[in-house]
């Protein structure tokens, strides 16, 4: 390849580089915009929230109707909740803008893989709130506390088994196999339960 060829080729190298450039300017100002109201729509949602929360206060009201304290705030967990949404709504809109409409599938499925790992983790949090909150008011024997902390975890691994990269012929065998624990696991207990007496 001769010299002028060469710098044939990086013209042209350099040239296409400016023309996508240029191409994607006023896609990155808009995402730019996008990326501000994101952030002026959540710090004004955080302030109104904290206002209605603050004079509504769940935290309150749940302990006093239930007796139940939980271990996060109903509060915080609103606001984190309702931040989601508005940071969800310009995932999607920068994922079209700059992408286009054929990655939507791809983040669609990568949401709803998150979405699961985060049911599973608040699942076995609302599991053992629960199940500790049941165990504060019944006095119950250390033995059967530890049985029930048994069955928990066996439902808890059902459903981790459910976001594992498994095929699917291994998950169904796996809760197919726990789900038939938990049952014969219960149903021994419910008979030792009631006539162990006898």
């Amino acid at each position: 390849m001769t010299p002028v060829d060469l710098i044939e080729v990086l013209l042209g190298v350099i040239d296409q580089i400016a023309k996508e450039t240029v191409a994607l300017m006023p896609k990155v100002f808009l995402s730019l915009i996008v990326l501000s109201l994101v952030i002026v729509v959540i710090k004004l949602l955080n302030k109104l929230l904290r206002r209605l929360l603050g004079v509504a206060d769940p935290d309150k009201l749940l302990k006093k109707l239930t007796g139940v304290k939980l271990p996060v705030s109903i509060s915080s967990l609103i606001i984190i909740l309702a931040d989601l949404g508005v940071a969800l709504i310009a995932v999607y809109s920068l994922t079209d803008l700059l992408f286009g409409p054929q990655y939507m599938k791809l983040v669609n499925d990568a949401l709803a893989y998150a979405a699961r790992i985060v049911s599973v983790v608040f699942l076995t949090v609302f599991v053992l709130v629960v199940f500790n909150a049941l165990i504060r008011r019944v006095k119950v024997e250390g033995g059967l506390r530890s049985y029930a902390y048994f069955i928990v975890l066996l439902l808890v691994t059902a459903m981790l088994v459910d976001v594992t990269a498994l095929s699917e012929p291994v998950k169904s065998g796996l809760i197919s196999g726990l789900s038939l624990g938990i049952g014969i696991s219960i149903g021994v207990f419910a008979v030792w339960f009631f006539f162990h007496n006898y």
